[in-house]
């Protein structure tokens, strides 16, 4: 019995770790304990499989890549993705993109759980403490690299899927690759004379930690969408939404409870905007000075309106307005993804807001734009001209060099 409980245990553990994550949308009771049996059932093929290759005894390190790679990570992810694409995919229930990796845990824990108490039945206890620490999580975190881009797929473009289906499936299996081919590196003899064994088992476990931290990013990501979406239990209403000429391409007016996503966006866009005008303490201090939590609360008092921009399922930028006088309007901000300049996905969103604005009784829009920012002949060919100069103490003798433009609506 506790043999039978060590190897059941972490699996579950972890299943409802990522049910405490999902805490917007729940998913039905029997999907999950469906999928978590199917992840049970799917070892038979990926045993089978496995054994095909049971004479393999290849422990060059060439030989020994194709069997951590090819061999059994390969064999394993595929047989996991085929439950996840096959069944849970096409349920009812998978309704948003963090059901990917909700549903890619179960699987995953259903195929470490029996996996496990094969491996403890035939090697004792000492291996299911070995597990529970190491190989348990790792396919957890495997099965929410494939989860993330199933996720994505499920709401893709019909063009697009594909590609997002391939890249879960890649990612799974590169990441248990690199995680086992540290452990099989300890059977080779011409590795081993030159590195320990335990040398080899810390790299399978900063192979996991890696794994582990892009899991994490990613289980993030789509929460913070879920949470957007599911907050009030049930979808945004429509007012508040924005649509461009684009009708993937859409504003949502955003509150306090979004500050979390408006961070992370800000996070990824606004270093990489500036890296080339700013220097790095100038960047930092200035996302310290606008968007930590507390300035985007206060932004949002003295009456920043804030906008996230969606493109599709996925939340990939966002703005703030605000008025300046009668008629007068401020854009303060406006952001969007790098996978999403060069595609027009700027001009729909300024159009949006500028038409919001006229039919506000706007008759102006002004903005600042750093002096080397490119982005002025954007703003250029979006009929914006500059008015005069600014140079801005900020504080910590760091300035803003801006010019002042200003649009007509």
């Amino acid at each position: 019995m506790d043999l039978l409980a060590i190897a059941i245990a972490p699996g579950i553990a972890i299943c409802l770790f990522i049910l405490h994550r999902d805490a917007y949308n729940k998913e039905p009771k029997l999907e999950l304990i469906f999928s978590f049996l199917l992840g049970v059932v799917s070892v038979v093929p990926a045993i089978f499989i496995e054994r095909q290759f049971y004479d393999y005894n290849d422990v060059s390190i060439p030989g020994i890549a194709l069997k951590a790679f090819i061999v059994v990570a390969l064999t394993e992810e595929a047989v996991k993705y085929a439950v996840l694409r096959l069944y849970s995919f096409n349920r009812p229930s998978f309704d948003e993109p963090l059901d990917g990796i909700v549903y890619g845990v179960m699987v995953s824990m259903g195929f470490a759980t029996m996996e496990n108490i094969m491996y403890v039945q035939q090697y004792g206890m000492m291996v299911g403490v070995q597990r529970m620490f190491l190989a348990v999580p790792a396919h957890a975190t495997f099965g929410v690299l494939m989860g993330y881009f199933v996720g994505k797929a499920k709401f893709a473009e019909p063009g697009k899927r594909s590609r997002l289906l391939g890249m879960g499936l890649l990612w799974a299996t590169f990441s248990h690759g690199c995680y086992d081919f540290f452990l099989f590196l300890g059977q080779s003899p011409e590795v081993t004379a030159h590195v320990s064994q335990v040398l080899l088992i810390l790299g399978a476990v900063v192979s996991l930690i890696i794994s582990a931290i892009l899991s994490l990013r990613h289980l993030k990501i789509h929460r913070l969408l879920s949470q957007q979406t599911y907050l009030n239990g049930g979808p945004k209403a429509p007012e508040g939404m924005l649509v461009t000429s684009n009708p993937n391409i859409f504003l949502r007016l955003a509150s306090p409870k979004d500050i979390s996503l408006i961070q992370y966006l800000a996070q990824q866009v606004w270093p990489q905007t500036y890296q080339q005008i700013l220097h790095p303490n100038q960047i930092q201090y200035m996302m310290n000075m606008s968007y930590s939590p507390t300035a985007l609360q206060e932004q949002m008092a003295r009456g920043h309106f804030f906008f996230v921009v969606y493109n599709q399922s996925d939340p990939v930028g966002f703005l703030s307005v605000g008025g300046v006088g009668v008629g007068q309007y401020r854009l303060h901000k406006i952001y969007v993804l790098g996978t999403e300049q060069g595609k027009g996905t700027g001009r729909l969103i300024l159009e949006s807001i500028m038409n919001y604005l006229r039919n506000a009784g706007g008759k102006s829009l002004e903005l600042n734009v750093n002096r080397n920012n490119r982005a002025r002949s954007f703003y250029e060919k979006m009929g914006f001209v500059i008015i005069r100069e600014e140079d801005i103490n900020i504080g910590e003798g760091f300035f803003m060099n801006d010019f002042v433009m200003r649009r007509t609506l």
